[in-house]
């Protein structure tokens, strides 16, 4: 089963997506230099979403914050995320979206 947590946030025009495998809810992940990312608090706190309703989130989205392999993965197989683009955190894929 596809599990990834997404949640579309409406502020002043703009829809911001927050998403992440499933497992990643919840953790804080620390990188070099000090470097943390928090997948926890009110803006990951979404539904598990199919394939086909993040694709739905990714469409409507004007910027996207997304967290772990199958979320990354899948936000390139759609053509959102240019591959050269995502970094990396204690080796979890981590990539920004924004439509200009």
């Amino acid at each position: 089963m596809f599990m990834i947590i997404a949640k579309l946030h409406r502020v002043r025009g703009n829809a911001i997506l927050a998403a992440c495998d499933s497992e990643l809810f919840g953790k804080c992940i620390e990188g070099k230099k000090g470097v943390k990312l928090s997948i926890k608090g009110n803006f990951f706190d979404g539904e598990e979403v199919s394939e086909e309703e993040f694709k739905t989130m990714l469409c409507q989205a004007t910027s996207a914050n997304l967290i772990g392999k199958r979320t990354v993965a899948l936000a390139i197989k759609l053509g959102y995320i240019d591959p050269d683009c995502v970094t990396k955190i204690a080796g979890t894929p981590h990539a920004l979206m924004f439509c200009v």
